[in-house]
């Protein structure tokens, strides 16, 4: 349905983000109106800073904080950049004081027009009416998402149907499926939620397709589910929604694109980080004996098997009795600077190697041992597809979900990663880096 629609996972953040670029704009313009000839540098920097510092303090986290929490966040991320601005070279006549200034107006601008925003977002007056039809487990789901979004969705009630289970509320069941089009009209509803559990014999096309036309959207339960939760319920979907849905289309292009932008900021960061390597490897060997770097086989693109490598974060032969295991939380097999390595995820720094070989990616579904696929793929339909992508050493599931521990984690995880690959877009992947720079920098998630 798109990363733009009402109610989406990430919607309100590209809202927020955008209207804080106009207020930072806003906010220089007392710089321009004093500056005669030229401006300085920091000026160009500022609305890149501002909204840095304002994602990595959780400010466009609206659905966590209260007003105050949110102004105190804000306050850390501008006094943050206040620190970074200050840094920069600047004009004689426009120094701190001009940087405070153009700080203290963008904090008011900010969250001016954040709580306006906020406020009318969450108004019950505009939230989308929806009928749903079925009433079964998967339409009473849909209840449950709902309460997950105040103010974007109102509930109007249930259609009932001759095939459909009854596991919802009965008093908030408003009409048989026969009369859709007289319900719709007279409730004025915005959209129809397919929740069937048992779709033969249960729906009325010709009616929905009137429906449509008075301008209600027909909306199906897996769409639904992926609008408000960013991930895809697997065990909802067939091969007829896969075709029907307007993502899951990798185009040569797009393909080629990340691979070019693949290639350069693999160059550039192993550039940068080369030089820590030595004193990594010099780490390692005096925390414990054996190789520094460690290799494993992985399952990447079209599910053909490469060799992964990262920073050996564990005694040596540490499955040597066990055979292939999955990570555990405070590892035991973990050295000590290994578990240091596993929180700030220096020991994926060589998996730089593998995207400048062109067997992985930047942003992708991460890729997992072969072992650890086929025992997923028996029990989890929709599996194989999720290397229709190369692998990344982060991605969309990576920043939404801890690191994998389980059999259930990855079928959880594939979740977001088919959500990934339905809404593959730049915007998405700026999202995820963003995201995992936050982790990185916090140490969330990791094992």
């Amino acid at each position: 349905m798109g990363l733009l629609a009402k109610g989406s996972l990430v919607r309100n953040k590209i809202i927020l983000l955008a209207g804080d670029v106009l207020a930072g704009l806003t906010a220089l313009v007392p710089v321009f109106r004093t500056s005669d000839s030229f401006l300085p540098v920091w000026t160009l920097l500022f609305v890149p800073v501002v909204l840095f510092f304002s994602f990595l303090c959780e400010v466009y986290q609206p659905e966590k904080w209260t007003v105050k929490e949110r102004m105190i966040r804000s306050l850390l991320a501008l006094l943050f950049s206040f620190i970074l601005l200050a840094l920069l070279p600047k004009s004689q006549t426009i120094g701190f004081a001009g940087i405070l200034t153009c700080l203290i107006l963008f904090f008011v601008l900010q969250n001016g027009w954040q709580n306006l925003f906020h406020k009318s977002n969450d108004a019950h007056f505009f939230a989308e009416k929806i009928i749903v039809i079925g009433t079964g487990t998967a339409a009473k789901n849909v209840e449950s998402l709902i309460e997950q979004s105040p103010g974007k969705y109102a509930l109007l009630g249930y259609v009932e149907t001759p095939m459909d289970p009854i596991s919802v509320d009965r008093a908030k069941i408003i009409g048989h499926i026969d009369d859709i089009v007289e319900i719709a009209r007279n409730n004025n509803a915005r959209a129809i939620v397919l929740a069937l559990t048992e779709r033969r014999g249960n729906l009325v096309a010709g009616k929905l397709v009137t429906c449509k036309l008075m301008g209600v959207r027909i909306v199906d339960y897996p769409s639904f589910f992926e609008l408000i939760t960013g991930k895809i319920p697997v065990e909802h979907i067939n091969p007829s929604w896969l075709v029907q849905s307007q993502g899951f289309l990798i185009t040569p292009f797009i393909r080629s694109l990340k691979k070019v932008l693949d290639l350069i900021f693999s160059s550039i960061l192993l550039c940068i980080c080369l030089p820590f390597f030595p004193v990594i490897t010099l780490l390692i060997k005096l925390d414990s004996p054996g190789p520094v770097l460690y290799s494993q086989q992985r399952v990447g693109l079209n599910g053909k098997i490469f060799t992964i490598y990262k920073f050996r974060s564990m005694a040596r032969d540490s499955e040597k009795e066990t055979g292939a295991s999955w990570a555990q939380e405070n590892d035991p097999r973990a050295t000590l600077f290994g578990a240091f390595m596993r929180k700030t995820r220096i020991d994926e720094l060589p998996q730089l190697i593998n995207v400048f070989k062109g067997d992985m990616s930047f942003i992708g579904p991460r890729p997992e041992r072969p072992e650890f696929v086929e025992q997923i793929s028996k029990v989890t339909p929709y599996y194989p597809e999720r290397h229709a992508l190369k692998p990344g050493i982060t991605g969309w599931a990576q920043v939404m979900y801890p690191y994998g521990a389980s059999l259930g984690d990855s079928v959880e995880k594939l979740r977001y990663d088919l959500y990934y690959i339905n809404n593959l877009s730049l915007f998405l992947d700026l999202l995820i880096i963003f995201e995992t720079i936050k982790i990185v920098l916090f140490r969330r998630g990791s094992r």
